[in-house]
């Protein structure tokens, strides 16, 4: 038999109470997928999942045929990179990291001695157009040993 509960004017109070926690019917635990902060991680992780998902699958696309056939030998190739705005610091820095930049041709920033898998890294930015293989230059590119 459960003992009594009393409040604090000496009321009886109704309810099973062996615990000594009063059974509120109202009351509905919250499941760990409900709280607020685990929905904000949930939806940071699905847009990162999704931007990623759309570089992967436009990137393809944004690169020549011409390109495409070039880079099946693997070897260090010069190309046009056309973007969708005007270049940046922040867009030269990493058009740096792939190859020595060589100035603009035809609106596009030409860059030289960039490996094939730094031709599909770039082709998956948002920011970047179309990627062409560049014409041979007069000018020698500064071909970067790593």
């Amino acid at each position: 038999m459960a003992r009594v509960q009393l409040d604090a004017d000496g009321n009886e109070l109704e309810g099973e109470f062996d615990t000594g926690i009063v059974a509120v019917s109202g009351f509905k635990r919250r499941r760990w997928y409900h709280r607020r902060d685990i929905r904000f991680i949930g939806l940071v992780i699905a847009c990162i999942i999704a931007f990623q998902v759309y570089g992967l699958a436009t990137g393809p696309d944004k690169v020549s045929e011409n390109l495409k056939a070039k880079m099946s030998n693997s070897q260090k190739i010069d190309i046009l990179v056309w973007a969708k705005f005007p270049a940046e610091a922040f867009h030269m820095e990493i058009y740096q990291e792939l190859g020595a930049l060589s100035g603009e041709q035809d609106g596009a920033v030409r860059v030289g001695g960039v490996m094939p898998e730094g031709v599909e890294f770039l082709a998956r930015k948002y920011w970047i157009k179309k990627i062409d293989l560049a014409p041979p230059s007069d000018i020698p590119t500064v071909q970067r040993v790593k």
